[in-house]
Order: structure tokens, then C-alpha cells, then sequence
């Protein structure tokens, strides 16, 4: 049975479980219009748009793009240069056109969305909306079917626009993306739009791209091989993760497999003329953009491509950034050794996916036997984790020795390593 809804004047389609809600707006171009965690909304919501529906043509007034909010999917590459690219937004079919959807669980966990037919792009999209069960993560399984009679060429390109709302921007919020050591690009990026030297883009020390928004837009691309790409409210800690599968061996869009949009003032060159986007946030409204694309790949007439991805949420401690991200949760300050005068502190912040318990364990190398529980908490994505243990000295000297972070579910079974360390090698 399908639960529905009501959210800002749109009927939705929802899915819920402990930790997140969706809301869908079939009628939306099949639109995730929101996530939301604890009261937290991850997603911008375009409030000029609210309640409203586009007429006949789809579009908004003069054929303009009604930019709803929340993540969808589109075909890539994007160009006005040939019949392989794909001309939008706006576009009246796969973007904003009215997507049948099957809901059939009782338990509100699956969701299917199904597109009308483009016969421009000669697609069909059609995605399964996954919610886990056991944690705070989406699974969305999307595929493209080519419905024409001839080959087509087209990446999966999820994109997700995330709400930037305060105004104490360039403190606030940041999206984290790893580089590609072997990056194909010299800075490990590439500049698609905006200004190259803008101040909204930085390096931290464990080798992500950080882009801290300033409103200011631009748009860079990467090739990151490490399968993710993450957001921060600093303010709030609450941490939205987009998870995928790189794959070396093949070509992609403008050979990037993630692009980071800004929406903010400034301007831009595309589709043969400079756009100056304003100073006005009523008529240009602050948010970013975490977009994935999948390989290129050529559809025969009949067949489809598939492309896996993974939303999660969690928090980190406040005023936190984040450093790496795991398939249990997110480090924000991985495990490191403080020698104090009193003795050692061991430290540490993270984020999880889901409820159960952590464990701080020692162990000595030479005798896996030999180990200690320094440290047992109860967890929850909900909030932010910080560890600040003290141990005696003597606990570390002479021994060559690891320190872990483990993941236990509620009924104490062992899921994995949240972090690890081995000292005094």
C-alpha cells in the first residue's frame, strides 16, 4: 500500500524508516524532492515553486526551467552542439514530466519511478528508490532504456541539489570529494564554469578538494576514484554522503566522474553567451549541486544501462569537517596518540549510519589474545561522536600495537572497522 503525503503544497509519494523520510513528486520529473533526518532537510526546495505544477507544456512561463529542488536524474553529455547530447534543462519530458510510479511493499521501504518516453533522447528512465532497513541509506538503482531503433550513447547522471539557506556562507557548509591521485587533470580538477581562481575551492590535508560556499557559482568536475562525494552543515553537523563504483577502464563525460555545481552570483559562458547570475537571492536562491555520472555506455535498440548509487546520512560533531568516508559512517578526526603529562589521550571523531555500539579496542600484535576495551558507547546517525580517552602510558610502551574502532549492532553482533591505527611499529 502506498503511503502519500502533502509536502509544501506537492502530494508525494513517501518512504520512511527509523532515521529518514523521502518525499517523491512522481509528478516532478520523479524528483526525491526531499530527505529528511531527525527534522534536518538535506535537500533545496525551490520555495518560488512551492505547491506549484508546471501547465501543459511542462515548462515554466516562456519555456523556462522550473527548477523544483531535490535530485533527479539526467542524460549526459549535456550540449547544444549535436543530436548526442542532451539540450536541458529545461526538459518537458525526462525533467519535469509526469513519472508513473509502482509501490507496492507494505512496509514503505520501495519505490519504483517510471519516466515517459523522450523520443529526442530516445530514453525511458525507470529507478528503484531502496531505503534500508538497518540504516540511514537509500539505495537508488536507475536505468536507462532505449526505446528507439537506433544505438544511443548516454551516461547516468544523478543530481542532487542541497539547501544552503543561512547566510554565514563560507563557514558553514562545504562538499568534500576526494582527488584521484592520478588525476587526468593538473589540480586533480577541472574548471567547467565560473572563475578559475575562485576562493570558494581549497585542499585539505588528506587529499580531498573542498569547496566552501561562498554564493558564487562555478561548477568544477574530477575524476575521483574513491567512490564518494559528501556535504557539511558544520552548524549542525549533519553530513549527506552520495556513494558509487568508479570505474578505471572507462570513458565518461568530459572523463569526470563528479561535478560540484555552485549557484550563487557571478558569471558564466554557455551555450554560445555569458549568463550573469544575480545578486538577489529571491530570484537566485543559494544551493549546491552533488552530481554523479556513470560510465558512457552505447544502448542498443531494446536494451538498457544500469548505474547503482548510494545516499547516507549521518552527523558529526559541530564545527566539525569531514576527512574521509567509510561504508559504516564518516571521520571527521581519525584516531591519533596525545601524550599529556598525565598519561595518553586518544581522540577521535566520527558519524554513523546507524544505531548500536562502538568499541575502542587495544590489541598487541604479537598476541591477538592480549586485548583491551577501552572504551564502549551506544551510537546513533542522529548524533556526533567524539572520543577523548585517557589510558596509562605503559599500556602503549614497548608493545607494537592497534587501536580500533568497532561496530556493533544493537544485539552486539560485530558489523566492522569504523578506523584503526598501529603504533609503535
Amino acid at each position: 500500500m502506498e503511503e502519500t503525503a502533502i509536502y509544501n503544497g506537492w502530494n508525494v509519494s513517501l518512504l520512511k524508516n527509523q532515521w529518514l523520510k523521502l518525499s517523491i513528486a512522481p509528478q516532478l520529473g520523479g524528483r526525491i524532492i526531499q530527505l529528511e533526518m531527525n527534522g534536518y532537510e538535506f535537500f533545496f526546495v525551490n520555495r518560488q515553486l512551492a505547491g506549484k505544477e508546471p501547465d501543459s507544456t511542462r515548462l515554466g512561463p516562456n519555456g523556462t526551467w522550473p527548477n523544483f529542488g531535490g535530485e533527479k536524474i539526467w542524460p549526459a553529455p549535456q550540449g547544444w552542439d549535436s543530436p548526442n547530447q542532451w539540450p536541458g534543462p529545461p526538459d518537458p519530458v525526462l525533467d519535469s514530466g509526469v513519472y508513473e510510479v509502482d509501490k507496492d511493499d507494505s512496509e514503505n521501504k520501495v519505490l519504483t519511478l517510471l519516466s515517459p518516453f523522450d523520443s529526442y533522447t530516445g530514453l525511458q528512465i525507470e529507478r528503484d528508490v531502496v531505503l534500508s532497513e538497518d540504516s540511514s541509506e537509500v539505495i537508488i538503482k536507475a536505468r536507462f532504456c532505449n526505446k528507439s531503433n537506433k544505438a544511443r550513447k548516454w551516461s547516468i547522471w544523478p543530481v542532487c541539489q542541497i539547501d544552503m539557506p543561512e547566510v554565514n556562507r563560507g563557514k558553514q557548509y562545504q562538499i568534500v570529494c576526494p582527488v584521484n591521485p592520478n588525476s587526468k587533470f593538473e589540480d586533480g580538477y577541472k574548471v567547467m564554469h565560473g572563475v578559475v581562481n575562485t576562493p570558494q575551492i581549497k585542499f585539505d590535508s588528506y587529499g580531498n578538494l573542498v569547496v566552501d560556499y561562498q554564493y558564487l557559482v562555478g561548477k568544477v568536475g574530477l575524476d575521483t576514484n574513491s567512490n564518494w562525494i559528501a556535504s557539511i552543515d558544520k552548524t549542525t553537523g549533519k553530513v549527506f554522503v552520495l556513494k558509487f563504483q568508479y570505474q578505471e577502464d572507462k570513458l565518461y563525460p568530459d572523463n569526470t566522474s563528479v561535478h560540484i555545481w555552485s549557484q550563487g552570483r557571478g558569471l558564466i559562458y554557455s551555450r554560445n553567451r555569458i549568463a550573469e547570475f544575480k545578486n538577489d537571492e529571491l530570484e537566485n536562491p543559494p544551493y549546491m549541486e552533488m552530481e554523479l555520472l556513470s560510465p558512457l555506455q552505447d544502448i542498443q535498440p531494446g536494451e538498457r544501462m544500469e548505474f547503482e548509487y548510494r545516499m547516507s546520512a549521518c552527523t558529526i560533531p559541530a564545527g566539525s569537517e569531514i576527512k574521509s568516508v567509510n561504508e559504516l559512517g564518516v571521520i571527521a578526526s581519525p584516531l591519533q596518540i596525545i601524550t599529556r603529562n598525565d598519561g595518553i589521550a586518544i581522540t577521535a571523531k566520527y558519524g554513523v549510519y546507524t544505531d548500536g555500539r562502538i568499541k575502542l579496542m587495544l590489541r598487541e600484535a604479537s598476541e591477538p589474545g592480549n586485548q583491551f576495551c577501552l572504551l564502549k558507547t551506544q551510537v546513533s546517525p542522529f548524533e556526533g561522536i567524539t572520543i577523548n580517552q585517557n589510558i596509562k602510558q605503559d599500556l602503549l610502551t614497548g608493545h607494537c600495537t592497534t587501536l580500533t574502532i568497532e561496530m556493533y549492532d544493537k544485539e552486539e553482533c560485530f558489523i566492522g572497522e569504523l578506523d584503526k591505527i598501529t603504533i609503535n611499529e
